[in-house]
């Protein structure tokens, strides 16, 4: 009974904090269109906008007043550049229903060494983004809060933030559209409020510059190809988190890929819009960034005055900051997961969790952004150097691989889609080398070495699947020797009738192999009473399964359950409860057929499902569990 009331009360829990699960077929329902699109997979570059006009007046402020006539000139080609990226992407949208964006393109046109390059790229960037995102966003705060500047109370705040991040995605697609449409739009019409009323009192009133010409031209560093590019590549971290929209376009409601593209030109059209209007107006206005005194902070106090726009402007960014580390919540799961289909992932982040989100991928994402917060201490100045490589290797390799096949295919459009294409790919390669080469000392050779481990990982990962596969699957021997013995069983048995076994054997079955039919064999010497059950998630699978299962004329019972919440353990323990309450059977034998790895932390690719039905079927008087590991041959 206090089983009973203690499993109905962490129900009561779970349905509280995720939501009730969802079922399989009601996915199209959770999907998103334009609308909702954008603050989910936007959150991100929108955010850049922020001190993406910052970071390009750090590095043109060095030469006087000649950084301010040349920042819009670099601005423009930073726009240029992502309007390259953006029909990169918008390719790869049109080309790959299924997303996948960056990895995809590279995988089916580099090759699969650079397929891993650009998943181990945006993997590194979309983590680095929840850290650099929620710390930014903290540090933006300690104005207001001081208590923040303390260190341990900073990294308490950032870790929160991110558990509420966490909990938020679990709990669906469609809840953070909900819970993030509103803060997100409030910060684009602030931003678009401040652009135009600030070129409307440049243009009607005149522009007095805040700082004068002495002091400005004390900064006599010469206006060299190197600072112009340097400032440009600072300032391109206003592109980071454009691929999120290619990597999901299966999130969208149909037609998946028009309302994918339409997302990403809004966004496209929103971010080139603020910061051409942002760099414009700082440089009317001749304004220095500083760390206490964003050109954001400095515009709104000049335009709006200390009024309530000014402050739904200062409020807009610090929670838009936040809401930032929401795109990789998104994105790096549906990446993982169909890195997980091409076996490169552990299988497991290609399961949907209870609401038809990729759960594994989102707690994975979570647990290393807290361990980065935790090891940098929620410094985000010692984080940021390490951030938006990533992104600009996935842009090469999407710029290259599309002008790749552009040269294979020769398409109608062949001319200006190989101009874009090897545009988007040669600027973003010119602009990883130039962020590599400055930041190379400040932590960015740390990227330079987690990359290619993250590679050799997937690869390794790889290469243990594949040999896991050649190990579990039969031969056509190894089922006509199972039939063989399976019959041997049953006419040794032939005087006894079946009602008179009262041993119920269940087995469990993913998929029919090596493993199984050792697990079956098992089963069967200890009972004929036996049922091999497969619990269907997928139809597709089962299908497939009950096909294989008749054409290799298995001489067992394959009971296939319907899971349409994909709850594999609960349905199959229901099934079992069931059978206990049956009172032919005396007792029931869970026979769980267990692969055990040759290596001991190859485990960490297997869902540990088997363990799990043993715990939870420890207190269950009638129910036997047992084991039949195999353990493959090593000379194989």
């Amino acid at each position: 009974m206090a089983s009973a009331n203690g499993k109905l009360m962490w129900l009561k829990l779970r349905t509280l904090i995720f939501g009730y699960p969802l079922e399989t077929q009601s996915a199209e329902h959770q999907k998103v269109g334009v609308f909702g699109g954008i603050p989910i997979f936007g959150s991100d570059v929108i955010s850049s906008q922020g001190y993406a006009p910052d970071a390009i007046l750090y590095v043109l402020i060095l030469a006087g007043t000649a950084g301010y006539n040349a920042s819009m000139k670099v601005t423009i080609a930073i726009v240029l550049l992502f309007m390259s990226i953006l029909m990169l992407y918008r390719r790869t949208i049109q080309k790959y229903a299924q997303g996948g964006g960056s990895y995809t393109v590279a995988n089916a046109y580099l090759g699969e060494k650079m397929g891993l390059l650009a998943g181990a790229s945006l993997s590194v960037d979309y983590i680095l983004t929840v850290a650099v995102s929620v710390s930014s966003s903290v540090e933006n705060l300690t104005g207001v809060f001081s208590w923040f500047g303390v260190t341990s109370h900073k990294v308490l705040a950032d870790c929160l933030i991110i558990l509420f991040m966490t909990v938020v995605n679990l709990r669906g697609l469609k809840e953070s559209a909900r819970l993030f449409a509103l803060p997100v739009y409030t910060y684009i019409l602030s931003i678009f409020a401040l652009v135009g009323y600030g070129l409307f009192k440049v243009f009607v009133f005149g522009v007095t510059p805040m700082h004068t010409q002495a002091i400005i031209a004390a900064n006599t560093q010469t206006l060299t190809l190197f600072v112009f590019l340097k400032a440009m590549a600072a300032g391109t971290t206003a592109l980071t988190g454009t691929e999120a929209v290619s990597n999901g376009v299966t999130a969208f409601k149909a037609p998946s890929q028009k309302r994918a593209i339409h997302t990403l030109f809004v966004l496209g059209f929103i971010v080139a819009a603020g910061l051409v209007g942002l760099v414009f107006l700082a440089s009317k206005y001749h304004l220095i960034p500083s760390t206490d005194n964003t050109i954001i902070n400095q515009l709104g106090l000049l335009i709006f005055g200390k009024t309530i726009m000014y402050y739904i402007l200062m409020a807009g960014i610090a929670i838009i900051l936040v809401i930032a580390a929401n795109t990789p919540f998104v994105g790096l799961p549906i990446l993982l997961s169909l890195m997980a289909r091409d076996g490169y992932a552990p299988r497991y982040f290609k399961n949907l969790g209870d609401r038809l989100v990729y759960s594994a991928g989102i707690w994975t994402l979570s647990i290393i952004s807290l361990i980065l917060i935790i090891v940098f201490r929620g410094d985000t100045h010692s984080m940021l150097p390490l951030y938006a490589i990533g992104v600009f290797i996935s842009f090469s390799l999407t710029g290259f691989g599309l002008a790749k096949h552009c040269l294979e295919t020769k398409p109608k459009t062949f001319y200006s889609d190989l101009i874009i294409f090897l545009f988007g790919g040669i600027v973003s390669f010119l602009m990883f080398m130039i962020f590599l080469i400055t930041k190379f000392t400040e932590g960015a050779w740390l990227v330079a070495i987690i990359i290619p481990l993250l590679m050799l990982f997937f690869n390794m990962v790889s290469n243990v699947y594949k040999r896991e596969i050649k190990l579990i699957k039969p031969t056509m021997e190894d089922i006509e020797t199972f039939n063989q013995e399976i019959t041997r069983v049953r006419n040794r048995r032939s005087s006894v009738e079946l009602s008179e076994y009262r041993s119920k054997i269940v087995v469990p079955v993913f998929d029919l192999n090596r493993i199984v039919l050792k697990a079956l064999q098992y089963g069967y010497e200890l009972s004929p009473q036996v049922s091999a059950i497969h619990i269907a998630s997928d139809k597709e699978r089962a299908e497939k399964l009950r096909r294989h299962w008749e054409k290799s004329n298995i001489q067992i019972e394959l009971v296939i359950v319907e899971s349409p919440y994909r709850a594999t353990v609960q349905d199959l323990l229901h099934y079992v409860d069931e059978l206990e309450k049956d009172p032919q059977f005396s007792t029931v034998t869970l026979v769980i057929p267990e692969f055990v790895p040759p290596k001991i932390w190859q485990n960490f690719l297997h869902n540990q499902t088997g363990q799990l039905m043993k715990l939870l079927l420890l207190l269950h008087k009638n129910i036997l569990v047992t084991s039949v590991p195999y353990h493959p041959p090593l000379n194989e």
